[in-house]
């Protein structure tokens, strides 16, 4: 089978959802029955994986675009398109795309990574189109409104759990000892956070729940001063009572930030609106067994089969305390990350209902 993956962002590029598009691309390219392509933006990494083929667009996805690809399509002749939103580039023309491809008589799979509101639904004639729509948080059904539920009836609908990008790292006491110290610990605690920095993450917050007497904060994740919300990070970092007590790694290798959660004391994510089992960030702490403190709307309190603890967004006081008792706490089996396998497999089952579908069009 033909896959044709579309995701403005791609990695080297920073996007969770590229990282999310680069491992599904492998998955599904190490698989004997389907051949892959991504179609992405520069600079997204040519050199990728040997079994994916990386065609970047060299404009910006404005409607001007939509010839190139239709030729593309073409030429290709995919049995499936899939569609990833949102990235951190798109331009105009990713409302169009299910609507284009669909046009030329493929059929078209979109995968949603966020829950939707009524401000930003990724287009009532994606919604509207026939396909399959993957979702990657559960109860995605449950929080739309009933209006919206009728538009998207026609869809094959799969909610399919996603994955870290980041391998289960094991430290030896003497290793775990080493990062620490390359960290700048001695002594205290090692706090955490990993991933996309953006004001639904809720950075600055950590700066209240760590204790600057006890805690080393280390940011695993790049910071540009030219951002206002970024800026904001920086300058709470470099000022008292952080300044000198916070590492800011930039953007590292998956295997690099594994051994830095699993030398951690704790991993915090203090979200605005909540975390979950579809956050990757949250995933890759938990895989390396080590103690998340992260928020939510759904759960509360201590999971100790997760090794995690929930509180409700904002609530600061309560990730404190949560911090200053559970700290340390490690799991030598923490729960098996999702496979990426399975999660290939599951894609693969739409792929085939959908071209099944297709010929009786």
């Amino acid at each position: 089978m033909r896959v044709l993956l579309v995701s403005g962002s791609f990695p080297p590029m920073q996007c969770g959802v590229g990282d999310y598009t680069g491992q599904l691309a492998r998955a599904l390219a190490k698989r004997t029955d389907a051949e892959v392509a991504v179609l992405t933006s520069v600079p997204a990494d040519t050199a990728f994986d040997p079994d994916v083929e990386i065609l970047a667009l060299l404009s910006d996805w404005g409607l001007r675009d939509i010839p190139t690809v239709a030729g593309i399509v073409r030429r290709r002749r995919p049995d499936i398109v899939h569609v990833q939103y949102p990235t951190a580039v798109y331009g105009r023309i990713q409302w169009l795309l299910p609507a284009l491809t669909w046009a030329l008589r493929t059929p078209t799979v979109q995968t949603w990574h966020e829950y939707y509101h009524r401000r930003n639904w990724p287009g009532l004639l994606n919604a509207v189109l026939p396909g399959g729509l993957v979702v990657v948080r559960p109860g995605y059904k449950e929080k739309m409104p009933a209006w919206y539920r009728m538009v998207i009836r026609g869809k094959e609908f799969r909610f399919i759990p996603n994955a870290s990008a980041i391998p289960p790292v094991r430290l030896t006491e003497s290793e775990r000892a080493g990062v620490r110290t390359g960290m700048g610990v001695s002594s205290g605690r090692l706090v955490a956070y990993f991933g996309f920095p953006s004001p639904a993450k809720g950075i600055e917050i950590l700066f209240d729940v760590a204790d600057p007497a006890r805690d080393r904060i280390v940011l695993l994740c790049d910071l540009d001063p030219e951002n206002a919300y970024q800026r904001e990070i920086l300058r709470r970092a470099n000022r008292p009572p952080w300044a000198g007590k916070v590492r800011i790694t930039g953007y590292l290798p998956a295997w690099e930030v594994g051994r830095l959660l699993a030398a951690a004391d704790a991993a915090v994510f203090p979200f605005r609106d909540g975390g979950g089992e579809w956050n990757t960030s949250i995933q890759a702490a938990m895989a390396q067994g080590t103690f998340v403190l992260t928020t939510s709307r759904e759960k509360r309190g201590d999971d100790a089969r997760e090794n995690a603890f929930y509180t409700l967004p904002g609530d600061t006081a309560g990730m404190r305390q949560a911090l200053a008792e559970h700290s340390g706490r490690k799991v030598d089996t923490p729960l098996p990350a999702n496979d990426w396998g399975r999660i290939a497999e599951e894609h693969m089952k739409l792929y085939r209902t959908l071209r099944g579908r297709e010929g009786t069009r």
